[in-house]
């Protein structure tokens, strides 16, 4: 084997954006911030998506395409989507191996979540993926790549095959030039791939590290090879990982690094572009690695920043276990109501609920859904496409309305809404969003009020910057019909009742 096949690189981009759409309207909000563009989702397609696919950059690295950003892109962008996806699958018919990977779904900091939202969160993540690339992922990203066991067990029965972790994720001492097998406690074992983290900073941080891809190719890069594997003339890989919105929108002009050094830069220097499923099924990992867990690439104190607060971000965290009690505390509930309300028309509502996306999408036909999920023997399942008694179409109606809440009670813990240093932002408003749409849709379904107690635990989150809870914070989100939630004086806070951590 040539110098050139031992030394291979690969670019990874995390190519992600919260979901902006207010849930009631399905439009986003004008973000002043992002003028001349009206909103941010606008701003980096111009400034990265765009640039990025016309350049053909994306045939080149590796990559995940966030769900939510996805959407968006198909629908208001669908030339830079077209680029995106058709580059993915020319790496398929080039090498047979595509360059993208799943992600999922929410963005959700899996640790953090339920099993069963786990469960949920790998199953929409890898439904979607195969919707838009046309076949089944064999990577997947996790949001901050925060990870424990478990989740791994759920991207396992998901037939993930690898992940990307940082390199102190990583128990015990880790040659970041190859990847390692993790054990799982069910016996079987996940990939993971270690990113390069100088480098990775360099590229993120480090204006000076990519002003130009021939002196980054010729001097950066060496630096970071495993010499005893050099001399030995073994293969080696140097992963990058960054937000792939560095490429044009964080760092402009640097969509245009990425070309060069993709293209000419780095195979001038003796290093071959390549993908991570490609290297996966090159080089099959050799060695067995255990993990720290739970933990992230964002935070050194595990997953602190996005539970309990830590010093990763600045003044009083208290705000965020609360935000994140409220939270549990209306799923709890709302999971309640979903088993209750789906006992007589669905065999099993979470598997059920993991189907849902592809029927929502229209991925699924509605027939085929009631045929794998509706409760034989109930009338909904006869009869269906056959007309329904009104006492039918009030069932159909109230478990789709079920459903629905449980698809935005996962958008409510976007990741992002705890991520930052205060309760008083957008990316906490917007959860919260999310939560009241969840709210509304138990309330039509089934006439249950969970919006008093949610205020009540919402109270206790407070900014420590201007003194608002997140109560407050609810209030000012724009209002709708009222029927579409409980009373004004429940959510004016004179109905809540105070409720413990420990109520159901």
């Amino acid at each position: 084997m040539s110098l050139t096949a031992k030394r291979f690189l690969c670019l990874h981009g995390h190519f992600y954006q919260p979901p902006r759409e207010d849930p009631f309207t399905g439009q986003v909000p004008s973000e002043p911030g992002a003028s001349p563009y009206a909103n941010f989702n606008e701003k980096i397609t111009a400034e990265c998506y765009r640039p990025n696919a016309e350049a053909g950059n994306f045939e080149y690295i590796s990559f995940n395409l966030g769900p939510t950003l996805a959407a968006w892109i198909e629908q208001h962008a669908p030339d830079v989507y077209a680029r995106i996806i058709a580059a993915d699958r020319h790496n398929v018919e080039q090498t047979g191996h595509g360059n993208a990977l799943a992600q999922a779904y929410n963005h959700t900091i899996l640790p953090l979540a339920t099993e069963r939202d786990k469960q949920t969160q790998v199953a929409w993540g890898v439904a979607d993926f195969q919707q838009r690339f046309g076949r089944a992922p064999e990577g997947m990203w996790l949001a901050e790549t925060a990870v424990d066991l478990p989740s791994l067990e759920a991207l396992a029965d998901a037939n993930i095959k690898y992940t990307v972790l940082a390199p102190w994720q990583a128990a015990e001492a880790v040659d970041v030039t190859e990847p390692y097998l993790v054990r799982l406690p069910s016996g079987r074992a996940l990939t993971v791939f270690f990113y390069n983290a100088p480098l990775s900073g360099d590229v993120s941080f480090q204006s000076d590290a990519t002003r130009n891809a021939d002196l980054f190719a010729a001097g950066y890069l060496p630096n970071h090879l495993n010499h005893a594997k050099e001399q030995r003339g073994e293969p080696q890989l140097i992963t990058v990982a960054t937000d792939g919105e560095l490429y044009g929108h964080h760092k402009p002009w640097r969509d245009k690094f990425l070309t060069h050094l993709v293209r000419k830069g780095a195979p001038s220097y003796g290093f071959e572009v390549c993908s991570l499923s490609a290297y996966f099924h090159r080089f099959p990992a050799q060695r067995e690695i255990r993990l720290h867990t739970p933990s992230s690439w964002s935070c050194h104190h595990g997953i602190l920043r996005w539970g309990e607060g830590c010093g990763c971000t600045e003044g009083d965290s208290r705000w965020k276990p609360a935000l994140r009690r409220a939270f549990d505390h209306l799923a709890e509930r709302g999971d309640a109501l979903f088993e209750q309300g789906l006992a007589h028309t669905i065999e099993d509502p979470w598997a059920a609920r993991n189907d849902y996306l592809a029927l929502r999408q229209g991925w699924m036909t509605p027939e085929a859904f009631w045929e794998q999920h509706g409760k034989k023997g109930h009338a909904l399942w006869h009869r269906l496409g056959k007309g329904h008694s009104p006492k039918d179409e009030r069932a159909l109606k109230r478990t789709l309305l079920l459903l629905e809440a449980q698809f935005y009670q996962q958008w409510m813990y976007t990741s992002c809404g705890f991520f930052f240093e205060d309760l008083n932002r957008l990316e906490p408003r917007n959860d919260i969003a999310f939560a009241r749409r969840a709210i509304s849709l138990y309330w039509q379904a089934t006439e249950e009020d969970v919006q008093a107690n949610f205020l009540a635990d919402l109270a206790q989150a407070k900014s420590w910057r201007g003194g608002l809870t997140g109560a407050d914070l609810y209030r000012q989100l724009p209002q709708v019909d009222s029927h579409l939630l409980p009373s004004a004086e429940t959510a004016a806070g004179t109905a809540a009742a105070p409720r413990s951590d420990s109520a159901a």
